[in-house]
């Protein structure tokens, strides 16, 4: 062979993509692999190539080369049941395994990168179909969080419950997948009782029910009294849990996040800050830290904030919403458009659909304001969205009855 197929996997093993991108060209069009008589070979160059586009985030490439590894690999089988003859008595002759044309690429792993690509490019239904055409049997931990996550984006609860339960099941410690399934209303004790008990032989993480796992159970109690609206609770049980890991930026985020919502607003901004002096390179929940600066008028810390966020990734959804807070007493409608391209980016993001809102109310469009405090609510209903609703509700009345 031309190239050989291991200097391309070193390659991607060493980061080194856009080399193994470049490599994996004359792989797959090397004349010496005849499409037709080692089509194994052609599928597994062609996965190998998509491997390197995958990485490369060069998405709609990597799909069309994994469908067309798919293609050649469907092939194989065909083969093998016309030639079964021939390959048993070459089998006499020649101890190479690619005189059975035996194919190493696993046609569930390769779906499962198309769906991942589709999930890069938030196209959720069809990567769910992709995911759909893996049987259940067959997905590992990274398969099904990857399909609790499709079907919760495109609203079939159960089947996201479903599939976030197993992941807990094979691994405890899928701490987004605890999350996720307090937001959809599963109770602490439903959640814990989900993780490994015994030990068994199929290699899944097991807890340990002593001390050193008690935090754990408790991580799952505060997020399900965050998630059940219980508010004080989350808060006392994330502060134990501070006390076990100080310096935790995961837990004191969310302890902002929790006082950001119940108006303890100078705990927030405090919590924020910490996090901000532990790692300045945190994005997560710095939008909800803007709007609370923006309530304080605290103009100058803002600027920094946005210019920050912007150099750090300005990809985020958080960046926007950001950008979306800053913008609001210059050009209210140059502030909707950056709430709306954070939406854009992350259909789940709840601080771009509240920011939304509260700016329609602003530029006085209250039918286009409800639809997205609804929008929040519908992903988390907590009291902001709440009393963006309701206050809407009573002006509408009010307009109403002024009217009639």
């Amino acid at each position: 062979m031309d190239v050989p197929k291991e200097q391309i996997t070193a390659l991607l093993d060493n980061a080194l993509f856009n080399s193994a991108q470049l490599l994996g060209s004359f792989l797959v069009s090397s004349s010496t692999v005849n499409a037709e008589t080692s089509p194994h070979l052609k599928a597994e160059n062609l996965v190998l190539l998509g491997d390197a586009l995958f990485r490369e985030r060069e998405y709609r490439r990597a799909i069309h080369t994994y469908k067309q590894a798919l293609q050649y690999y469907k092939i194989i089988p065909k083969q093998n049941s016309t030639s079964s003859r021939s390959a048993l008595s070459a089998s006499n002759r020649s101890s190479s395994p690619n005189s059975f044309n035996i194919c190493a690429i696993n046609e569930n792993e390769v779906k499962f990168k198309i769906a991942s690509c589709h999930f890069a490019l938030s196209e959720n239904k069809v990567a769910l179909v992709e995911m759909e055409g893996i049987p259940s049997k067959a997905r590992n931990l990274q398969m099904s969080l990857l399909m609790a996550k499709l079907y919760r984006n495109t609203k079939h609860t159960r089947g996201a419950v479903t599939c976030y339960r197993e992941c807990l099941r094979q691994c405890p410690y899928v701490i987004e997948a605890i999350i996720a399934l307090a937001e959809l209303g599963a109770s602490a004790k439903d959640i814990i009782s989900l993780f490994p008990q015994t030990p068994n032989r199929g290699g899944r993480a097991q807890l340990d029910h002593g001390d050193s796992s008690r935090w754990l159970q408790r991580y799952v109690e505060a997020q399900c009294c965050i998630a059940s609206n219980d508010y004080k609770g989350g808060l006392e049980l994330l502060a134990e849990l501070l006390q076990r890991f100080p310096n935790n930026t995961h837990i004191l985020l969310e302890m902002a996040k929790v006082e950001a919502i119940i108006g303890k607003n100078d705990e927030a901004i405090m919590n924020f800050e910490k996090v901000r002096s532990i790692d300045p390179y945190v994005v997560t929940y710095m939008d909800e830290y803007a709007m609370l600066l923006k309530m304080k008028s605290d103009y100058s810390k803002l600027n920094k904030l946005v210019h920050d966020l912007l150099s750090i990734d300005p990809t985020r959804p958080e960046v926007f919403v950001a950008l979306s807070v800053l913008w609001e007493r210059k050009d209210e409608r140059g502030a909707l458009s950056y709430a709306e391209k954070s939406i854009k980016i992350d259909e789940r993001h709840i601080p771009g659909y509240l920011m939304k809102g509260n700016l329609l109310l602003a530029l006085k469009r209250p039918e286009s304001a409800v639809m997205a405090f609804r929008g929040a609510q519908e992903l988390r209903a907590d009291l902001r969205s709440y009393q963006g609703l309701n206050f809407m509700e009573k002006r509408m009345c009010k307009i109403y009855y002024s009217v009639a």
